[in-house]
């Protein structure tokens, strides 16, 4: 029978069940009820646990109490999660080891542990990067004890970020240690499994972490790189970004998505102010309802799979998330309001909106849209250079050609089909980008006249013979009315001048 402690209080008596692990069968297993004193083993939260031997947790574990009564180690295996919400006492002895991927939430203030990293190697045409974070409090100093300072030399690459100057600080020039709070780049030429040791951090209390930022024309300006701070999940108050499994772009993570952030992972946060902060916990956020968001990907067309770069329009309040770059030669999709980029733009509801593209190589590329817990009765893609109009829901690729002197406001998502069509039936055949009015197809629309007129029916503009881009230079801010005539039929169309 297990023993039972009773133990009796001024509101009267309860009892407290205590399991004891043995090892008596000799593979370590805390899944193995005959390794436990009578057969019986912690079944609730309110479990207290004495540990008799060193033991491996190879399941998912969440009791109120542990503490081992001898020199024993404690080995959490992949994938599992050991939760104690008392006290864990383990003597200075015997050793906690996290596997790459175990969790571990105590209250303590200080614990010992070790927590594994795997890293894979990169192959010779690609270096495969890895946001690593520390999850123990003390620093920690690269080496080859822990993993890090792999044999020969030239096998790793390890960098910080400094968000004041935008630049990136080798360790192989300027040595530094791994602290907590931080992430960082790293990258192998060989399998290592990085060993991070010392006081693993209490998941008592969530981590209010304050951004770096200093206002600059740089293009990773407001660039944090913030590390999981604890040897378990967390998840962010906010949106962020982590790199792609090819280590070739930066997807954005929306904070409506409540996606956890691993341990030993890092993030990385765009600042757009002074005193902005994050705060990573291991409690799952208050549920909201996920109204949906659109995710827009940007590949080269003869490699579709390998994203280069993404955006998401999105329909939960709190979402946004600035537009980050960190590599130059990839193409760039995103939104824009007042002037400010986003990779992540909020949004209630809307007719269309207008959706950017800057191509920084020459070539074919191939955007595709994925609707993530939405449903919509209509979308469509309009290509504002080429005239296109792609019914997404019914192909959500889209592929074309793109130069580095395109315009950047090239499309817009219409998800309105009324949108553009005036009584006469004409659809919309211009659009307004950076103080020019845009003809959409310049070849059809050729040798045709246009008259921008007010909403009093006066005529602000007369252009003949009409090349693809007219002037507003002097136009007052507001809505007017163009009329394109080809000779064959006059074309209408409203418009706002900005």
């Amino acid at each position: 029978m297990v023993a039972v402690l009773t133990l009796m209080g001024t509101t009267g008596a309860f009892a407290q069940d205590f399991f004891f692990f043995h090892d008596y069968t000799g593979d370590r297993l805390w899944s193995n009820p005959d390794n436990w004193y009578e057969g019986l083993k912690p079944n609730d939260e309110n479990a207290e646990v004495g540990i008799h031997a060193s033991v491996i947790v190879d399941e998912d574990v969440a009791i109120q109490r542990i503490w081992d009564f001898e020199t024993c180690d404690l080995t959490i295996q992949s994938g599992k999660k050991m939760s104690v919400n008392g006290s864990f006492s383990w003597s200075a002895g015997g050793e906690i080891i996290l596997e790459d991927g175990a969790q571990l939430l105590h209250q303590e203030y200080y614990l010992e542990a070790k927590v594994l990293k795997k890293i894979a190697a990169y192959d010779a045409n690609h270096n495969l990067w890895n946001l690593i974070a520390s999850p123990v409090l003390n620093d920690v100093t690269p080496s080859t004890g822990n993993g890090f300072l792999t044999e020969p030399e030239t096998g790793y690459s390890l960098y910080a970020f400094n968000e004041a100057n935008q630049e990136w600080i080798n360790f192989k020039e300027t040595p530094f240690v791994l602290v907590n709070e931080h992430s960082y780049l790293y990258a192998n030429a060989l399998d290592t499994t990085l060993v991070f040791e010392g006081n693993a951090r209490s998941a008592a209390a969530p981590a209010e972490i304050l951004l770096s930022y200093h206002a600059s024309t740089n293009n990773q300006a407001g660039c944090n790189l913030v590390g999981n701070p604890f040897p378990c999940s967390v998840f962010a108050d906010r949106s962020y970004y982590v790199l792609n499994e090819n280590s070739n772009s930066l997807m954005a993570v929306a904070l409506s998505s409540h996606t956890p952030i691993a341990p030993c992972m890092g993030i990385i946060v765009k600042a757009e102010e002074e005193g902005e902060t994050i705060t990573l916990s291991p409690e799952v956020p208050v549920s909201t309802v996920n109204q949906g968001y659109i995710e827009i990907t940007a590949a080269k067309s003869d490699a579709p799979t390998l994203v280069l770069d993404q955006a998401l329009l999105s329909f939960n309040a709190g979402d946004d998330l600035g537009k980050l770059d960190l590599y130059e030669d990839a193409p760039r999709v995103y939104f824009t309001t007042e002037s400010h980029e986003w990779a992540i733009l909020s949004i209630d509801s809307t007719d269309v909106m207008p959706m950017r593209f800057k191509a920084q190589k020459n070539g074919n590329y191939t955007l595709h849209f994925e609707l993530k817990e939405l449903t919509l009765n209509y979308l469509h893609l309009i290509d504002n250079i080429t005239g296109a109009n792609v019914d997404l829901l019914a192909s959500p690729d889209y592929s074309f050609s793109a130069t580095t002197n395109d315009y950047t406001s090239r499309f817009k998502l219409v998800f309105d089909p009324h949108y553009g069509v005036e009584e006469n039936g004409s659809g919309a055949f211009a659009y307004y980008s950076d103080g020019d009015i845009v003809i959409n197809d310049v070849e059809t629309c050729h040798g045709a006249s246009l008259q921008v007129c007010d909403l009093m029916g006066r005529v602000v503009i007369s252009v003949r013979n009409v090349s693809g881009n007219v002037s507003t230079v002097g136009m007052t801010p507001g809505v007017y009315v163009l009329r394109l005539n080809d000779g064959n039929i006059i074309r209408t169309q409203k418009i706002v001048i900005e």
